[in-house]
């Protein structure tokens, strides 16, 4: 019997492990997008931001915003935000931030479908049994946490569709979206990116 409970006790996840490896994608996708700027050069990016400026409007920024939120891609929103902070924050913070909220629900409904799979369902199901009672604990504080800090917003939210989390729960961390996106405005805004 105390075999067991120990037995148990390794196979616990670590949370602190899984939010450390969860930083890695996205800071490798900020230095790789940093990279690609000064490999273009600040001339060659402003006459990129000049053209999507001119040829895309607020709402397919914010369609962009909403894609990126919704599947796992190599994008970031923050890539929009050169051509987002023309317009005042009081109207781009809103709505940048709904577009991304938007993208966080339509990622956990994209679970939803995916838990249908049965390679996936297979899945969900071991980690339920494995960890039900962390996931049910933890699982939309970690969408809370996935939405403000620089962890894979999109697969978060996906998972907590896979995992089954509480649809009302997951949508109202989402609205969190709000700030990450004030924080990328008023970066842009201040110059505190260098191009």
């Amino acid at each position: 019997m105390e075999n067991d409970s120990g037995a148990e006790h390794k196979h616990k996840p670590h949370i602190g492990l899984y939010a450390v490896l969860g930083f890695i994608p996205i800071v490798l996708a900020f230095v790789a997008f940093f990279l690609v700027v000064q490999q273009l050069g600040r001339n060659n990016y402003q006459t990129m931001i000049e053209y999507i400026t001119g040829h895309f409007n607020f709402f397919q920024m914010c369609l962009y915003i909403w894609m990126t939120d919704t599947f796992v891609l190599p994008l970031s929103p923050m890539f929009v935000f050169p051509m987002i902070i023309q317009f005042p924050w009081y109207f781009a913070i809103p709505a940048t931030g709904l577009a991304s909220a938007a993208g966080g629900v339509s990622a956990y409904f994209l679970g939803r479908l995916l838990v249908k799979v049965p390679l996936v369902n297979r899945g969900a199901v071991k980690a339920h049994a494995k960890w039900g009672a962390t996931i049910e604990k933890y699982g939309v504080a970690f969408v809370l946490i996935a939405s403000i800090l620089p962890l894979p917003f999109s697969a978060v939210c996906m998972a907590a569709g896979v995992m089954k989390l509480d649809l009302l729960k997951v949508s109202l961390c989402c609205t969190t979206r709000i700030l990450r996106m004030a924080i990328y405005y008023f970066v842009f805004v201040l110059g505190l990116v260098a191009l």
